[in-house]
């Protein structure tokens, strides 16, 4: 699977809306990543500067092996420079990025250039008790300079450009908050490859597939017996979209894009889909990822067609106070982002997704009000795509999809899943997507974060509900 830059693409400050043709470009941009000079960093070399780093007391060390996945305190470590020098050309850009980085004082850092963006508040790794120094991570970039030979500072910078070249193609808008940004390695890392593996054994009987599915996913996190003989079903219903090839590989038409606005308020370039290019952390993925496969197969106007998927998620918020326009110059909120994307796309998208609410489900004013915030946060929307195209006769013809919570919920409070629900029946343009609420044989994970199972099965069934709204549009 390729891993493409981040493109830092332009303004991201609200600005009037542009036709698909239009070569002016003020406002948002929406770029396709550019990946045709880029050389990936390997974790042998990176080795090679954290040991110089090692030299000097420094204990951070290689994020890209798994040893120490985080920094700590905020701030980055000298390996972590020695990470951003590769992907830089000289050592006073380098060093210019640990300033910005050590300067947003917060737990994670986009560079530019950088696939994956950077923790900094967690442990470094076992045995590691000194937290980085503010200086630490220049260090990093000064090491790297006497390793020019092996590929450091040999980065070529982008050009800048005034262009924005968005491509003409239809567009899908997913938003919500952490199951939308997608963590399906958490519950059981490793699952996804797994659960390809065994669906495509073919010297396995469909029985035995279940079998062993089965228990695979009682592996995972707050699994059950129920949930994972219901997961093991749904997979297997779905088997025929999941061959090893499409399922590893990047997709051949389909590409997406994942803006994460509390980490930075540049909007993500396109990649071709995969099951890593638009997760949780660029490593994982969420029910974009099987929408994608199973949309293109279904009868729709746009069945066979390339299609994009921009994808606008921050984990652990609440509507009203994250993302509603009445909130929109709080610093926390992020309803600016949400419109720059929808800009960005300049008049391409077909439809509105949203996967939130957990977070909405505990405080009492949160759950008695969350049909009248999403029915006013869901018409807001509606009104910024609306400005940008030319597809709908009215903003409420816009096609919406509620994912409904699942099954962790229900076991919390209902209020906030029965708002969903209320919004659908009242809504002829929008359709509900259950995720796992209702009796035992519906029920998928309990774990809060859906697991890769369970994210196959929810992106399928988006896809299912997509086609038939697009059919009766």
């Amino acid at each position: 699977v390729s891993l493409a830059c981040r493109d830092t693409c332009g303004s991201c400050d609200a600005q009037p809306t542009k036709s698909p043709s239009s070569s002016d470009n003020s406002g948002p941009c929406l770029r396709t990543c550019d990946a045709s000079s880029v050389v990936v960093l390997e974790a042998d070399i990176l080795q090679i500067c954290i040991n110089k780093c090692m030299t000097d007391s420094h204990c951070c060390g290689n994020r890209l092996n798994g040893e120490a996945p985080y920094s700590s305190a905020a701030r980055l470590s000298c390996a972590n420079g020695c990470e951003i020098a590769f992907y830089r050309s000289t050592v006073a850009l380098c060093k210019a990025d640990c300033d910005v980085a050590n300067d947003l004082a917060d737990c994670s850092y986009a560079h530019p250039n950088i696939f994956k963006p950077f923790n900094s508040c967690g442990d470094c790794q076992e045995g590691c008790d000194g937290w980085p120094e503010l200086g630490d991570c220049a260090n990093g970039c000064d090491h790297a300079n006497t390793l020019r030979n092996i590929g450091y500072y040999q980065y070529e910078e982008p050009e800048s450009s005034n262009t924005c070249e968005t491509e003409n193609i239809p567009r899908f808008l997913f938003g919500g908050q952490s199951n939308m940004e997608g963590w399906s390695n958490q519950a059981l890392p490793g699952s996804f490859q797994e659960i390809v593996n065994i669906v495509n054994n073919n010297n396995l009987s469909e029985q035995q597939k279940k079998n062993r599915l089965e228990s695979h996913l009682n592996l995972a996190e707050a699994s059950a017996t129920h949930t994972s003989s219901n997961e093991a079903e749904l997979i297997l219903e779905i088997q025929d979209l999941m061959t090893t090839e499409d399922m590893l590989n990047d997709h051949d038409i389909i590409t997406c894009s994942h803006t994460k606005p509390h980490v930075t308020n540049v909007l993500d370039c396109e990649r071709p889909l995969s099951s890593i290019a638009c997760g949780g952390d660029y490593d994982q993925y969420g029910p974009e990822f099987m929408f994608a496969h199973a949309f293109e197969n279904l009868d729709s106007p746009l069945k066979s067609q390339k299609v994009g998927i921009t994808k606008v998620s921050v984990g652990g918020t609440e509507i009203y106070k994250n993302w509603m326009k009445d909130n929109k110059n709080n610093d926390d909120n992020y309803w600016n982002t949400l419109v720059d994307a929808i800009k960005g796309t300049q008049g391409t998208l077909e439809a509105f997704v949203w996967f939130q609410g957990e977070n909405d489900s505990f405080a009492d004013w949160n759950k008695e009000n969350y049909l009248n915030n999403l029915t006013q946060f869901v018409a807001d929307v509606r009104q910024e795509i609306y400005g940008t195209s030319s597809k709908f006769s009215s903003p409420s013809d816009i096609p919406v999809i509620i994912i409904e919570l699942g099954y962790w919920i229900q076991g919390v409070d209902m209020a906030v899943i029965e708002a969903q629900r209320a919004f659908v029946a009242n809504d002829s343009k929008a359709e509900l997507v259950n995720s796992g609420t209702g009796t035992m044989d519906e029920n998928l994970t309990a774990f809060y974060h859906y697991d890769a199972a369970s994210q196959l099965i929810i992106g399928n069934r988006v896809a299912l509900a997509m086609a038939d709204l697009l059919n009766n549009k």
